[in-house]
C-alpha cells in the first residue's frame, strides 16, 4: 500500500513499559479495552491503554464500569469478524443500561470495511483505524469537543512504528509479547492484510533493545519477538540488519531469561538465523514457521515462493542445524482447486514430518483477495471433513510426542496458579496461548520462576511435571 508513513514526535514521557498505569482522580474519565485477535493486536491494545493513561483516563477491567469501551477487533477470516461483531453489539447493550457513553471499534475490522460498519453499527460512536493507535486520545477528545463531527478516524499515511511507543502491559505474567515489525509485502493470494497493515517495515533495533530492556526491568523474564513476516527483519533498513543480528543484540539484555521467534516466513530462513536460534543460549530452539501447505500446486496458487520438494529440504535443514527444536506450523485446508490427491500429500506430509504443533484453518474467501476470485473452489463439507482428519492425525502426533517426553526433564517458565491450585507455566517449546501448558504437581515457586521439572504425565496437549 502506497502513502507515506506519517513522522510524529515522541509524545511520551511515561515509562515505556509500565505494569500499572499511573493513577488519576477519582472524577477521571474510566475506560476499557477489549483486545481481539492476534498477540500483535494485543500490543497494538497496549498501546492505545499507554496513551489513554497518560491523557488522564483511569484504566478499568471491566466494561461495565468504563465510560469509554473500546473494542480492539480482528478482520483476518469470518470466524473472528464474527467475534469481532458480537464483541461489539454486547458492550453496545451496556451503554443501554450502564454507565457507558462511548463505544469505539478499533483494528483490523474498523480498517478493512471502511464506511461500512459505520452504516451498519449506528450504535458505535467512533471507528478507529490501524494507523491512529497512539492517537486514540487526542481524537476522542476531539470528538467530544465537536472539533471532529465524523464517526470515522482513518489515515492513508502509515502509522510510524520507528519510534518509542509506550504500552501498558494488560496481562501480569512474566511473558510478553515485543513487536519487531509492522505490515507485510509478501504477496499471498489468500491474505489481505498488507491492504489494512500496509508494506513492510522494520523498526529501528535500537529502539527494539530498549524496549526489551524495559520489559525486563518490568519483570518480564520472555520475550516474543512479533511481525507480520519476521525474517525480513531489517531487509528495509540497509546497513546488513537482520534477525539474526538482532537477537544477537537481543541476548545481551539483562534480565531476559528467554526470546522466542513468532510467524517466521519460509523463505526468509537463512542459515544465520538457525545458527542464532541454536548458539545463543537465551533464544529457545522453537521455530514458528506458517507453511500453508505442501503440495505444489496449492503452495504456487497460494503464491507462497517455495514447493513441496524446497519445503521438505527446508525442515530437513531446520532439523540439521537446530538438533531437538519444536517445530511449529499452520496449514490451510480447502484452498480453491485442493485435489483429493493434494490434501493426501498434506496428510502425508504431516505424518512423516511429525510437528511438535500443528495448527490449521479452513480456507475463508475474503473480500478483496485473489483466492476469493479463483475457481474451483471446494464444497464447504469436504473442506470441513479435510479439516478434522488432519487435527485428528495431529492429535495422535501430539499425543505420542507428550508421552514419550514422561520421565525427561525440561525447564519451566512459571506463569501464574490455576484455578485448580496448580502452579502452571511453560517450557522452552510451548508457546504462549497456544501451545498447551505445564501444570506442576508438589512444587514450590513464584510466578517468573524457570525451573528444572520431572515430566510425570500428560492428557495428550498440557503435561503434568513436578520441580526437581
Amino acid at each position: 500500500m502506497s502513502g507515506e508513513i506519517l513522522q510524529i514526535k515522541d509524545i511520551s514521557e511515561m515509562p515505556l513499559i509500565s505494569r500499572e498505569a499511573p493513577a488519576p482522580g477519582e472524577d477521571a474519565p474510566t475506560a476499557a479495552l477489549v483486545s481481539l485477535g492476534c498477540a500483535k493486536n494485543t500490543v497494538d491494545s497496549e498501546i492505545m491503554l499507554a496513551a489513554l493513561a497518560r491523557a488522564g483516563y483511569r484504566l478499568v477491567a471491566d466494561a461495565s464500569e468504563a465510560r469509554v469501551a473500546i473494542v480492539n477487533t480482528c478482520g483476518f477470516i469470518e470466524d473472528a469478524k464474527r467475534e469481532s461483531i458480537d464483541a461489539i453489539l454486547d458492550l453496545a447493550r451496556l451503554k443501554e443500561e450502564g454507565p457507558l457513553e462511548t463505544l469505539v471499534v478499533a483494528g483490523c475490522l474498523a480498517e478493512r470495511y471502511r464506511g461500512e460498519l459505520a452504516q451498519g453499527l449506528p450504535e458505535v460512536d467512533l471507528f478507529l483505524g490501524t494507523r491512529e493507535y497512539d492517537r486514540i486520545a487526542e481524537i476522542l477528545a476531539e470528538k467530544s469537543n465537536g472539533a471532529m463531527p465524523a464517526r470515522e478516524a482513518f489515515s492513508d499515511t502509515l502509522m510510524d512504528y520507528s519510534r518509542r511507543l509506550p504500552r501498558v502491559l494488560s496481562e501480569p505474567g512474566p511473558s510478553a509479547y515485543l513487536k519487531v515489525a509492522e505490515g507485510c509485502s509478501r504477496p499471498c493470494t489468500f491474505c489481505v492484510i498488507p491492504r489494512f497493515r500496509g508494506r513492510f517495515r522494520s523498526r529501528p533495533p535500537e529502539h527494539i533493545i530498549e524496549e526489551a530492556g524495559a520489559l525486563a526491568a518490568a519483570g518480564v523474564k520472555e520475550i516474543n519477538l512479533l511481525a507480520q513476516e519476521i525474517t525480513s527483519y531489517g531487509t528495509d533498513l540497509g546497513e546488513g540488519l537482520s534477525l539474526a543480528g538482532l537477537l544477537e543484540q537481543l541476548n545481551e539484555v539483562e534480565g531476559l531469561r528467554w526470546i522466542r521467534i513468532l510467524y517466521n516466513y519460509p523463505r526468509g530462513v537463512t542459515d544465520d538465523l538457525l545458527a542464532a536460534i541454536r548458539d545463543l543460549p537465551k533464544v529457545v530452539e522453537y521455530i514458528d514457521m506458517p507453511l500453508q501447505h505442501i503440495a505444489t500446486s496449492v503452495l504456487t496458487a497460494m503464491r507462497r515462493g517455495i514447493d513441496e520438494a524446497r519445503t521438505r529440504e527446508l525442515i530437513e535443514r531446520m532439523r540439521r542445524a537446530v538438533p531437538g527444536c519444536a517445530l511449529r506450523t499452520t496449514m490451510l485446508v480447502g484452498f480453491p482447486g485442493e485435489s483429493e490427491e493434494d490434501f493426501k500429500t498434506l496428510l502425508d506430509f504431516t505424518a512423516e514430518a511429525r510437528f511438535t504443533r500443528l495448527g490449521a484453518f479452513a480456507f475463508s474467501p475474503e473480500e478483496g483477495s485473489i483466492a476469493a476470485r479463483l475457481p474451483d473452489p471446494v464444497p464447504r463439507e469436504i473442506v470441513r471433513e479435510r479439516l478434522a482428519r488432519l487435527l485428528a492425525l495431529q492429535e495422535g502426533i501430539q499425543t505420542g510426542a507428550n508421552e514419550a517426553l514422561i520421565g525427561g526433564r525440561a525447564e519451566v517458565l512459571v506463569e501464574d496458579i490455576s484455578a485448580e491450585g496448580l502452579l502452571r507455566g511453560r517450557t522452552r517449546h510451548h508457546a504462549p496461548e497456544v501451545d498447551g501448558e505445564v501444570f506442576l504437581h508438589e512444587t514450590e515457586a513464584a510466578p517468573g520462576d524457570i525451573i528444572e521439572c520431572e515430566i510425570m504425565d500428560t492428557d495428550g496437549v498440557d503435561l503434568i511435571a513436578r520441580g526437581v
